[in-house]
């Protein structure tokens, strides 16, 4: 430990000693290793220990599917839940959830809270305590006894200031009194970002096995510390085939490919980046690797000014395995002040992913640099130390003390073979920077196709608000419809709306609904589970706001109200589906047997709901794209929430206080929130794509100023050390663009055998990505060549700064230059 500590002291005075040198290659290594821990910090607080979740490999989505119905992933209903809550010998807990909004009075006006109604066991299966207070006990999960909340730490800061005595206050929420009985810690956010929790209080009756197949709950557990995964999930597969041997609905379970499933909760909630991230790290692993190959060639080239130094102390008697100590503990040394300046960069390096990021993974994070960081940054330097510093701590083991003091040519071909070896590093840095370019450039280019995808209306110029109503003012349908009504009375007469309309869901507002139907005189087959698509609700002037175009019949009208005859319109796809070869207008469709026969008016075009491409994802769940949807006229119906849509042939942006006006006239005591234009919704489905590009191209553009500095540097070396050849070249007539020609080849023959690798490479390793392409192949070669020429481009630039220098030689300095 002497001896090791005696090295390290050596190292910090060698590197005081050249502080250039020491500076170059510490910000070097701060970058490669800061941004390795800035992209493992998210991954570490999204998938392996996330702040104030003790043991978060043991939580579980629980969710369902209906293989024939296009839903590969969707929420469970209260007899789902049910069953996983009551087997205690595979989870210790489990619970559910609802999104509610919340409406606040303040001074400032009505605000609206993010809530969420969850069963009594909701932060036990977090294993999350309370900062102050308590949480749920069962007797308050009943009905009419939910009167309770527990408040999120920004929430209890927003609203109340931070005050410890907030616990047992009664607060009016939503109209209702609302006792506090606890403050949750600022880490704990399940789910993301809501302002409190209050008990859910189903009644008895929704457990019942009749309310199976109707899905509104989103169920979490927790395992068992002796269950695996694995076993979890095989124990849900015996439970799904026992549920669908003894289904009270027949064989509807069987026929619709129902079916429960578990998803490890971190995957469910972040799997929309899990594959960003991945790509990421492995372009962060890459950009570490061009440093440590930077930091080697510096190393050499040092190395090269120490050759009698390590020939001197063998002579004197230094054993090999001290000179590979010492060199080994400088670049520990090395390595560890990168570290500690990477650390610091990678706090702004999180800043800055978080700004970058899906709004998704920057409302559910909470990311810091924790133990398990600082323990991987560890690592990762001194990997780095050994990466870079043990071909120098060879080579000065071996080195020949009696050629080296006898032959200064000795010297000279010493360092000859270090510069080779220097271009063989220089062309692997090449290599990388051009796998990352190439990566970065096919997902540009996709990217730039994902943005022509029309999604089936005119996103342009509409605005769009959401709200949701008092359930004790409004707890009617005469009364919501009344009060749409009036918005958007007051909405089409505002200034510069063009036109206006409300409805949910929304496309691209994370939301969506889906739902068997019964089509009139259309029996059921056997093995048939019936007719299902996604189901909308939307007022008169809903499609045209949105400029979804009317294919046949007639849209929605004031005259579609309760007591005229119900009505519905179909999209195409549904249209195709369910009336192949004949005419849809004039057939009828239902809900379920309770509701009354609508018939349809009207088809029109099918719209994307929440992805530009491929599967639909929403808050419900996953389906195909290709699902139909049938939309119900609003004012016929309950109406406790929606969207509010404005067009304008302006900025939509301007649309905000008029909707805002258009409420307050309605309603002044009721909350409108989340203003977004329609196509800023569009632009946030493609932020997974969005965040890795730009992140990749940041990481591109970083290797490849690393290897244009590791080409410059070599080149320079060569210079150095040809400077008498060159002197001779110049003295005996060499014309300068002979010698500009000499130095530049030198360089190009390392940028060529560079790109080479590199473009094979790079078609190896693009198979990674390409289920994040779109409209492009990974062998596109206009991306290879482009990225190819951007390089090159590049590199002859560093090449011919040290190729000017060498014009600049005076041949009588050269001459005398040994």
């Amino acid at each position: 430990m002497l001896a090791l500590w005696q090295d390290l002291k050596h190292g910090v005075r060698a590197l005081k000693g050249n502080p250039g040198y020491a500076t170059v290659a510490i910000l070097t290594l701060a970058l490669g290793i800061g941004a390795n821990t800035a992209i493992f910090s998210v991954i570490n607080a999204l998938f392996l220990h996330p702040p104030g979740i003790p043991h978060p490999e043991r939580l579980v989505a629980v969710r369902v599917k209906y293989d024939k119905l296009g839903l590969s992933s969707i929420i469970v209903s209260a007899p789902d839940f049910a069953q996983v809550r009551d087997h205690k010998d595979v989870f210790d807990a489990a619970a559910i959830s609802l999104e509610t909004d919340i409406g606040l009075m303040t001074e400032s006006g009505p605000q609206r809270l993010l809530g969420a109604q969850v069963s009594w066991q909701w932060f036990e299966v977090f294993g999350a305590k309370p900062l102050l207070g308590r949480t749920f006990v069962p007797e308050e999960d009943q009905p009419k006894a939910n009167q309770e909340v527990v408040l999120a730490y920004d929430a209890w800061k927003r609203w109340f200031g931070g005050d410890t005595g907030v616990v047992g206050r009664t607060v009016e929420l939503g109209e209702q009194p609302y006792k506090i009985i606890g403050v949750m810690p600022a880490e704990f956010q399940w789910p993301n970002h809501v302002d409190l929790w209050k008990p859910l209080g189903l009644p008895p009756s929704e457990y019942e096995p009749n309310n199976r197949y109707d899905e509104n709950y989103f169920a979490v557990a927790r395992t068992r510390p002796d269950v695996s995964y694995a076993r979890a999930a095989a124990f849900i597969r015996v439970l799904t085939d026992q549920d669908i041997q003894h289904d009270p609905s027949g064989k509807y379970a069987q026929n619709s490919g129902w079916g429960m499933f578990l998803v490890p909760l971190a995957d469910f909630a972040f799997g929309r980046v899990q594959t960003p991230l991945r790509v990421l790290f492995g372009a962060v692993a890459l950009v570490l690797l061009i440093a440590c190959a930077n930091i080697t060639g510096l190393l050499l080239a040092r190395a090269s000014g120490r050759t009698k130094e390590f020939a001197i102390r063998t002579a004197m008697g230094a054993p090999p395995w001290t000179l590979i100590r010492q060199t080994l503990a400088e670049s520990l040394v090395l390595a560890g002040t990168g570290a500690a300046v990477g650390l610091v960069l990678a706090q702004f390096g999180i800043r800055g992913l978080l700004a970058l990021a899906p709004e998704d993974l920057a409302a559910g994070a909470n990311i810091s640099i924790d133990g398990f960081v600082m323990l991987f940054t560890t690592v990762i330097a001194i990997f780095a130390a050994l990466v870079f510093g043990s071909i120098p701590a060879w080579q000065a083991a071996h080195t020949d003390p009696n050629r080296t003091l006898k032959e200064t040519a000795t010297a000279v071909t010493s360092g000859r073979a270090r510069l080779r070896f220097r271009s063989v590093l220089v062309a692997g840095e090449l290599a990388l920077a051009l796998v990352l370019l190439a990566g970065a450039g096919l997902l540009l280019k996709s990217l730039s196709r994902l943005g022509e995808v029309n999604p089936g209306f005119r996103p342009q110029g509409v605005m769009t608000a959401v709200l949701a109503l008092s359930e004790t003012r409004y707890n009617r349908s005469e009364k919501q419809i009344a009060f749409f009504r009036s918005v958007l009375e007051n909405l089409a007469h505002a200034p510069g709306v063009s036109a206006a309309g409300a409805g949910f869901p929304l496309p691209f507002s994370g939301n969506n609904a889906t739902a068997s139907f019964e089509i009139e005189d259309r029996p059921r087959l056997p093995d048939d589970p019936g007719p299902h698509g996604s189901v909308a609700y939307v007022s008169p002037g809903y499609f045209q706001t949105l400029g979804i175009p009317l294919l046949k019949g007639r849209y929605f009208t004031d005259q579609d109200r309760k007591g005229t005859q119900p009505v519905a319109v179909v999209d195409e796809n549904m249209a195709e589906q369910y009336w192949p070869n004949q005419e849809a207008i004039g057939k009828r469709l239902r809900r379920s047997s309770a509701d009354p026969w609508s018939t349809v008016v009207g088809v029109v075009g099918h719209i994307r709901f929440s992805q530009l491409v491929g599967e639909e994802q929403s808050t419900e769940g996953v389906q195909s794209s290709a699902k139909g949807t049938y939309y119900f006229a609003m004012y016929q119906t309950l109406a406790p929430f929606g969207f509010l849509i404005a067009r304008t042939p302006a900025d939509p942006a301007n649309l905000s206080a008029a909707v805002q006006e258009a409420v307050r006239a309605a309603d002044p005591t009721q909350p409108v929130h989340d203003f977004k234009a329609m196509n800023a919704r569009i632009q946030s489905s493609l932020g997974p794509q969005r965040f890795v590009v730009t992140l990749l191209g940041f990481f591109s553009g970083m290797a490849v100023l690393l290897a244009a500095v590791g080409l410059y540097g070599v080149l320079s070396s060569m210079v150095a050390q040809r400077t008498n050849e060159i002197g001779i070249r110049i003295v005996l007539g060499a014309a300068p663009a002979e010698v500009l020609f000499l130095v530049i080849t030198r360089g190009m023959n390392m940028v060529g055998a560079g790109l080479a690798a590199g473009v094979l490479a790079a078609l190896v390793l693009s198979q990674l990505i390409r289920s994040l392409l779109y409209g492009v192949e990974s062998t596109d070669p206009l991306v290879y060549l482009g990225v190819a020429v951007v390089l090159a481009m590049v590199a002859l630039l560093a090449c011919y700064i040290p190729a000017r220098r060498a014009l600049r030689v005076d041949p009588m300095v050269a001459l005398r230059y040994e």
